[in-house]
């Protein structure tokens, strides 16, 4: 039996009305079949609001830096949480979301979506665009997504990220080989290559990703939108490490920094080994004006008159090493020493005095050295990793095959190392076994790095229990590797564990917000980044950081007797002092905290609220059947209790939800960029804009908006009962005619 067989003819009608409706009006991109079974973890934020759970009992801590956050639950769940604790906070992030192959890998609605599904690629596609939208408000100006993805989707989700980013956005796409050759036992084609799209949040704050070049001269991926021609500024007072203490170059020379050629639009005059005047060059830069006076700054860029860079890069045995130009490339200690001893020799013909010593210093400390080999861990030199490196990893961890295809965490590493922020939020809200994290706290040992992660799985098969936190847990204490026995030593850092739930609302809005004030002090940890709970009322808690130089102060009630004390708690604290209190709006009344020195006061749970109210218009499409309970209000209204004024009032609701829906099925934002929700008048003129609305239509709109608008506010009388029926004979014209229901 076919799956319209019992479809009668109106309801069939409507369908292909419909369907003409998104053909007709959508334009040039991604068009996809709309949702027909709506994931119900998104539908449970309708009436419920995600919280996390503190899991205290694994929490790990071994020094005072920051934590770390691993969640245990749905991400979409947790991205929404992180909607409010990280908004515009994150640098990365990372994803390998499920391939959609059709064979067991991707879950819908608690179901498998198998090869046979009609629309196994719509629901793919819901399901992602959902998340990359709340993910799209977490990252910083600055910030940058990788997703990792195979030939299943990847064209699909190229035009879905050019939707949620655009286009101007898309950064490149990076070819990634996950194993060597194909299998020999058949002679079908068998797939070796994977993709990394990249899309930055900001092009025009996005400063480019740089790659690494190996010893045998392949390129790894490599993207820098700053690597064209232009000019960089040089503000006077940086130093200069060369052996003249004074010279001077002419405006026009042509000087040369490794293998960059540059030319001098002013001046380059050095007096007593520093710059005096700014300088300005042209070259194909690889770094930004801003990394380049960043490393100025830091006193890591040397002038000379042949321009040395001085860049600092890692080797494997996790020292760094000062980078000269040619770069040097390392394999054994005994290659490093000749390699070392050749440049120095080099360097002495040239009677260079700083670079020798330089040289001489890093063969003094290599010959301290009593390492056999440079090869455990060689991040920048040895490829980017393969499907078989990620699972020996998790057979170092577990002495078995836990997972189908893990990443390893070298090609994570490798994405993350490419933004030069060693001071990143990295975020992977699909994080399967934990790579990302185990990526992150390499990273930061090889390089000295101070970056932290966010990472987010379901327990799907007690991954998270079984697998995840026991991955990152080996990486942090320390770990024997199955096998062979070897001890791996662990790396010092923390981890805060949590667990999404969700907090029913209330039919009493005011009751409402006391729950979730009441609920939410582990997202107010989370935000600030403090856990240690210092005292534990039951109207208010305080919280301090490992070092003591922060304190995360929370008062639950209104006011209340306890109050005082809580005010005499702040008074007794000699830090920072971050409070939180309930308030049933944005407001506080700082009076009562006027004694209370380098103090921060913020309400809660209204922002809270605020956003999640904005993630439900962004994600949630307009029911139908509200539009019709309204309609069946004011018909009432308007036909049976001839009540004209209200009538219209409820119509203009109507209306606008109308105008929402159509603008929703149209695939046009019901919200602004800055997540507020877009007025209706506007949406009316896009969709005239976009030939959704004819001018007709986009006039009556106008004039039956202002009807109800005037109506609601009581200040018009212009008009009758007949035009209100009208009113409502239009409303329903507009249902049908856009099949809305």
């Amino acid at each position: 039996m076919g799956k319209y067989d019992e479809y009668e003819k109106e309801e069939l009608l409507k369908i292909i009305q419909q369907q003409e409706n998104e053909l007709k009006y959508k334009k040039y991109g991604l068009v996809w079949d709309a949702e027909r079974e709506p994931e119900q973890v998104v539908l449970d934020c309708e009436n419920s609001l995600p919280i996390l759970k503190h899991i205290t009992s694994k929490t790990i801590h071994t020094c005072t830096d920051e934590d770390n956050i691993l969640i245990e639950g749905d991400n979409y769940h947790a991205l929404s949480v992180l909607n409010y604790t990280h908004k515009e906070k994150i640098d990365i992030i990372y994803i390998d979301p499920p391939y959609n192959t059709g064979s067991k890998d991707f879950i819908y609605n608690d179901r498998y979506v198998d090869k046979e599904d009609g629309y196994r690629h719509s629901k793919w596609l819901n399901f992602m665009e959902k998340r990359l939208n709340l993910a799209k408000e977490l990252l910083n100006k600055t910030g940058v997504i990788f997703l990792s993805i195979d030939d299943n989707e990847v064209y699909q989700l190229k035009l879905l990220c050019d939707k949620v980013f655009s286009q101007k956005q898309y950064v490149g796409t990076l070819i990634w080989e996950k194993k060597k050759k194909g299998s020999h036992l058949n002679n079908s084609i068998t797939n070796i290559k994977e993709y990394v799209l990249v899309y930055c949040k900001d092009e025009k704050h996005f400063t480019g990703l740089v790659g690494e070049t190996s010893i045998n001269r392949e390129t790894y991926p490599c993207v820098n939108p700053g690597n064209a021609i232009g000019k960089r500024l040089f503000k006077k007072g940086i130093p200069s490490k060369y052996k003249e203490k004074n010279f001077i170059l002419k405006k026009g020379e042509v000087i040369s920094a490794g293998n960059m050629s540059l030319i001098l639009h002013t001046d380059l005059v050095i007096e007593n080994s520093i710059l005096k005047e700014d300088l300005i060059l042209e070259s194909e830069w690889r770094y930004s004006q801003d990394a380049l006076t960043e490393y100025a700054e830091k006193g890591e860029l040397y002038i000379t008159n042949k321009l040395y860079f001085r860049r600092i890069v890692v080797d494997p045995r996790n020292k760094q090493l000062k980078d000269l130009l040619p770069r040097i490339e390392y394999q054994t200690i005994i290659e490093q020493q000749e390699k070392l001893i050749r440049e120095l020799k080099k360097y002495e013909d040239e009677k260079d005095d700083y670079l020798i010593e330089i040289l001489s210093n890093e063969l003094e400390s290599l010959n301290n050295q009593s390492y056999e080999s440079l090869d455990t861990y060689n991040l920048f030199n040895d490829g980017w990793g393969s499907n078989e490196d990620g699972d020996i990893e998790l057979r170092d961890f577990f002495g078995s095959k836990v997972f189908d295809y893990p990443k390893p965490s070298k090609l994570i590493a490798k994405l993350i190392a490419s933004t030069r922020n060693k001071e990143a939020i990295v975020l992977d809200f699909m994080a399967g076994t934990g790579t990302t994290a185990q990526a992150v706290l390499e990273l930061n040992k090889i390089d000295n790095g101070n970056r932290k992660f966010i990472v987010c799985t379901n327990n799907e098969n007690n991954i998270c229990t079984n697998v995840t936190y026991p991955r990152i847990q080996k990486v942090i204490n320390g770990y024997k590797v199955r096998g062979n026995g070897k001890d791996i030593l662990g790396l010092t850092t923390n981890l805060q564990y949590f667990k999404t739930d969700l907090l029913k609302k209330s039919n009493n809005r005011h009751q409402t917000k006391l729950n979730l004030t009441n609920k939410c002090a582990e997202m107010l940890c989370v935000k600030e980044n403090i856990f240690n709970l210092l005292k534990s009322e039951d109207d208010y808690k305080i919280y301090a950081s490992h070092d003591h130089t922060k304190y995360l102060c929370i008062y639950f009630n209104t006011i209340d007797d306890s109050f005082d004390a809580f005010i005499n708690e702040l008074k007794s604290m000699d830090a920072k002092k971050l409070i939180y209190i309930f308030s049933d709006d944005l407001n506080v009344d700082k009076e009562p905290f006027k004694e209370i020195a380098d103090c921060s006061i913020e309400a809660i749970p209204q922002k809270i609220l605020d956003i999640y109210k904005q993630l439900i218009k962004m994600n949630i499409p307009i029911k139908p059947t509200t539009i019709f309970t309204d309609l069946a209000k004011a018909k009432k209204r308007i036909f049976i209790e001839k009540e004209k004024d209200d009538g219209a009032s409820k119509l203009r609701i109507v209306l606008e939800k109308i105008i929402q829906k159509i603008a929703q099925n149209s695939g046009i934002a019901i919200l602004k960029p800055n997540g507020k929700e877009e007025t209706v008048e506007n949406l009316n003129n896009t969709l005239k804009h976009n030939g959704v609305f004819s001018k007709v239509t986009w006039q009556e709109n106008q004039t039956y908006m202002a009807i109800g608008n005037h109506a609601a506010h009581g200040d018009y009388d212009e008009y009758d009962l007949k035009q209100v029926e009208n009113f409502y004979r239009y409303t329903r014209s507009l249902i049908d005619g856009f099949t809305i229901g």
